[in-house]
């Protein structure tokens, strides 16, 4: 999974995230998404407003559990200094 920072000027969060049709069809790539955005909803008060990230999901993120999804996003979020 690769994060992808932009700061902005805007007061507002923007996060997106891509999933390529590498990761398998049109329900294992939704299903990643759906994961994802569970994964950041409790990150959200947290991340510094302005931000706009892009999560790009990668092949081994269907063999993964919920849990490993949960603290790579928090780890990558922490590590782009977004959260303390």
């Amino acid at each position: 999974m690769v994060l992808i920072y932009t700061p902005a000027e805007a007061p507002e969060k923007r996060i997106g995230f891509a999933v390529g049709k590498k990761i398998g069809n049109a329900v294992i790539r939704n299903k990643v998404k759906r994961r994802l955005r569970e994964a950041v909803t409790p990150l959200l008060p947290e991340i510094a407003p302005g931000c706009r990230l892009i999560f790009i999901a990668r092949s081994p993120i269907t063999e993964v559990t919920f849990k490993e999804i949960e603290s790579t996003v928090r780890r990558l979020v922490q590590k782009a200094g977004l959260i303390g």
